[in-house]
């Protein structure tokens, strides 16, 4: 039996057949309007270095799936074409023009509605005000529904005010976040960097564990700053984030982190980074103007990637339970793959002509036509074998925090974690710290041990309700310890 394994640090995206609910916010199935005393501020023209500013993305509010054989069936469906209708969000433009659960979706203003993904990518680009038409068939009969697309609700906070600013990508703009506390005079800050999957950390939901964790520090009186990646949220350019390789990527975090200068409420000697799972790899590459007081990372890599994917073939399919035989031959063909992949930097389609090398992508790698590996272009992960993480660590003039979780199954090896800090230590005496957390898996959720995290590594339930809450805390003592007075 094939144990599902899980891809390179997935942060929190959702592999199921529904749309990715926080990349178009197409469906909420938390809170979605947060009780606050305080409203977002949207920057204006000055304050965004007389940028226009961004227009809201539209909030469909639906969920969909497609039409399988057995969702046919149930359903009484002739016909197979279409995407179907499994919920819809209350207050969303969907349910506002008439849409109803159980519909199947043909067209969106003329776009086919052939699959789940490729229609998403299309109604995201959809703004607020933009006129929408669904072609739909219910109950065997086809109708238009048409209406106006509502704005995407943004987020509030009972401890900041909101802001909502953009920095420059290319030829377009990427939506910046940012909550200020309510006190006056000059904050220090964390600065966010979430992880690999393209997926949108605009209001993500009470129950998001990134917003819980965030908040946290906002109740401590840190600036909090989350950027989003390309194409996702309200940004807008030619290119998406699954597009962008790596080290675009990071100059895209870059930017936004070095924009922190033109904010009269950010204190400039206190920031800090906190890389989560990829953003722990980009935290030390990023081009900083002004250094920051510190770098948190948690989940995260310092080896080359050849060699922590090799590891995690063997280790982390064990932990979910595959039979030592079965891993050992995984294991054998791995070592082919990643090294063809990695090191010589073959490409998928190269690799497609081994049968071996297209089993292994197709059952480990989530491939999809145009060279798109777990949703990112395989120029993304061959520039990861190539980013010299010891060399980047080496020359962080930073204080460093390292947190491996106890519960970690994903970056699971706790010396990756102690070595970063033996790497900073050794070339800046006294700079890091490593610690190892109890009670937390890779996803800042509360389990009992290694074991537990496994086990409940897919109940949606239980991660919804047990969300560490002293992570944030436990990581604001450090940075108020070390700060500079």
């Amino acid at each position: 039996m094939n144990v599902p394994v899980f891809s390179p640090f997935p942060g929190f995206s959702n592999k199921s057949p529904v749309i990715p609910l926080l990349r178009a916010g197409a469906f909420l199935m938390t809170t979605i309007l947060l009780l606050s005393a305080t409203s977002p501020v949207f920057a204006t023209d000055e304050s965004a270095n007389d940028m226009k500013p961004l227009p809201r993305r539209a909030y469909i509010g639906v969920q969909l799936l497609n039409i399988t054989d057995s969702i046919a069936e149930i359903h009484s469906l002739s016909s197979e074409k279409g995407v179907f209708v499994a919920d819809l969000a209350e207050g969303g433009s969907a349910a506002e023009i008439g849409l109803q659960p159980g519909d199947v979706i043909l067209e969106a203003n003329g776009f086919e509605a052939i699959s789940v993904y490729p229609f998403i990518d299309h109604i995201a680009r959809y703004q607020e005000g933009d006129a929408i038409r669904l072609d739909i068939v219910r109950g065997g009969q086809t109708k238009s529904l048409q209406g106006e697309m509502k704005g995407f609700p943004p987020e509030t906070s009972p401890f900041a005010e909101v802001i909502y600013d953009q920095v420059p990508f290319e030829d377009g703009y990427v939506r910046t976040i940012i909550h200020k506390p309510h006190t006056p005079g000059r904050h220090p800050v964390l600065f966010f960097v979430q992880g690999y999957p393209c997926s949108s950390v605009d209001n993500m939901g009470d129950h998001h564990p990134y917003t819980k964790l965030l908040e946290g520090f906002s109740q401590r009186g840190y600036v909090v700053v989350k950027t989003e990646k390309a194409g996702m949220g309200d940004s807008r350019s030619s290119r998406d984030c699954s597009d962008v390789n790596l080290l675009e990527e990071t100059a895209l975090f870059s930017a936004s982190y070095n924009r922190l200068a033109d904010y009269d409420f950010v204190d400039l000697d206190n920031v800090f980074v906190f890389g989560h799972s990829m953003g722990g790899v980009q935290a030390p590459m990023m081009d900083f103007d002004f250094d920051p007081r510190g770098i948190i990372v948690f989940g995260t890599v310092v080896r080359p990637w050849f060699e922590y994917l090799i590891e995690q073939t063997r280790i982390q399919r064990l932990m979910l339970g595959q039979d030592y035989l079965v891993n050992e031959a995984n294991h054998e063909q791995s070592i082919h793959f990643y090294y063809r992949f990695m090191v010589q930097k073959e490409s998928p389609d190269e690799l497609m002509q081994d049968p071996w090398m297209a089993d292994f992508l197709d059952r480990y790698w989530q491939y999809g036509e145009g060279g798109y590996m777990n949703g990112r272009h395989y120029s993304f992960w061959h520039q990861l074998q190539d980013t010299r993480l010891f060399k980047a660590w080496s020359e962080v003039n930073a204080h460093v925090l390292s947190l491996h979780g106890k519960g970690e199954f994903v970056a699971f090896n706790p010396w990756e974690h102690e070595l970063i800090a033996d790497i900073v230590n050794h070339y800046n005496p006294g700079m890091a710290t490593f610690k190892r957390v109890p009670n937390v898996d890779h996803g800042f959720i509360w389990v009992e041990d290694l074991e537990h995290a496994v086990a409940i590594r897919s109940d949606s339930q239980y991660r919804r309700n047990n969300i560490h809450l002293g992570i944030a805390p436990m990581i604001a003592d450090w940075m108020d310890q070390v700060s500079k007075r």
